[in-house]
């Protein structure tokens, strides 16, 4: 019987974050590939993952799988949720949460174990495809001070949007080492980060945001759901990003996204 050949990709390697995704089927692979490195994922060997120590609350590998006819099954139910998600859906299922994303994927973990699992319908929706693997790295970091927010970047830092208009671009903050995760690469959290909140009834000057309404619009627009809302702890990680960084209400018709500023 031949062994199963694996393969790994790890979030931000170079800043060790001990998060993966595993896959099984090469072919299979292959249609995750783009969404992967869009979010920061890097290949890594095989040999590498099987020396690390396994945490349960830093080590979390994401084995993604073809859905079997049992998950599919639910995936495309049209008795899907309350709406609360949209598209998606949290539900406590004993000692485990499962997450689902309609007609696509649904996703199996615990935060007391290291393995987790997605079983994936569908790859032809490559902004559901953004959401859910947004959606692993804020369950499996939420205990280590990241905290993912729906944004893109900007020289001065980043503007905060819906995750419709942020096209499913998430930020991830690590207010523990300091650092902003984006599309584009790291860079360091420092006092002269600013967090943009667009308004479209502003038309000239910003105007500063304390830091309670900072807190108050950052938890509204993290990337992490759950049927229990949010964790205390993650509430003082948002706090801790509120009072290194300033923000300010930006008038919405200044603002290029860089889709804009590329055309």
């Amino acid at each position: 019987m031949t062994e199963k050949k694996f393969s790994y990709y790890q979030f931000r390697k170079s800043l060790n974050y001990s998060v993966f995704v595993r896959f099984e089927d090469a072919e299979f692979e292959k249609q995750f590939v783009e969404t992967l490195t869009l979010l920061g994922f890097d290949p890594v060997e095989r040999d590498k993952v099987k020396d690390i120590e396994l945490t349960p609350s830093k080590t979390k590998i994401l084995r993604v799988v073809k859905a079997n006819a049992r998950v599919a099954k639910k995936i495309a139910s049209p008795e899907f949720g309350d709406n609360r998600f949209g598209d998606e859906q949290v539900s406590l299922v004993g000692n485990y949460s499962v997450y689902c994303y309609k007609n696509i994927g649904m996703m199996i973990y615990s935060s007391a174990t290291p393995m987790w699992e997605l079983g994936v319908r569908s790859t032809n929706d490559p902004n559901a495809l953004r959401v859910m693997f947004t959606r692993f790295l804020s369950f499996a970091l939420k205990d280590q001070g990241v905290i993912g927010i729906w944004g893109v970047p900007v020289d001065e830092g980043f503007v905060v949007l819906s995750p419709k208009d942020a096209n499913f671009e998430s930020i991830f903050v690590d207010v523990k080492k300091q650092v902003i995760l984006t599309y584009e690469g790291t860079k360091s959290l420092g006092a002269d980060c600013q967090i943009l909140r667009l308004d479209s009834t502003l038309q000239t000057e910003m105007k500063l945001l304390t830091p309670d309404e900072l807190l108050s619009f950052l938890s509204q627009r993290t990337t992490y759901i759950s049927p229990m809302g949010m964790k205390s702890y993650m509430r003082s990680d948002i706090w801790e990003l509120a009072q290194t960084a300033t923000g300010y209400v930006y008038p919405a018709s200044k603002f290029q996204p860089r889709s804009a500023e590329a055309a």
